[in-house]
């Protein structure tokens, strides 16, 4: 029996307990994926946005973006690595002979829109 996590969240709290600075880096980061929708707002990607766990400001990022996207992913990651921030996993699978559901973490739909 393994555990494979299929959500991470990357929190902005080094490993010596430091909060992470400037404020915003995970809308920075998140920005990296980020795209215009066809009304014309910023829309973070599916697989990684900001959020706020128990009051922290964090990045979640789904596994699955290794597969549709490597680079990104390992972007996303190396960036955690780089500045030695705290990664949890979330939403784990248990492999047994089948694949067992996961916790859902669902989060509600982020928008940005911008005055012009």
């Amino acid at each position: 029996m393994k555990t494979v996590a299929e959500i991470y969240l990357i929190l902005g709290i080094t490993l010596t307990g430091r909060p992470f600075r400037p404020s915003d880096w995970a809308e920075r980061l998140c920005g990296a994926l980020a795209s215009y929708d066809s009304t014309g707002r910023w829309v973070y990607s599916d697989h990684a946005q900001p959020v706020i766990h128990q009051g922290q400001i964090g990045v979640r990022v789904e596994k699955v973006l290794h597969e549709i996207n490597p680079a990104a992913y390992q972007f996303m990651m190396q960036f955690a690595f780089n500045y030695q921030l705290r990664i949890l996993p979330e939403g784990e699978v248990i492999c047994l002979e089948q694949v067992i559901e996961a916790r859902k973490i669902v989060l509600p739909e982020q928008k940005l829109t911008f005055a012009v």
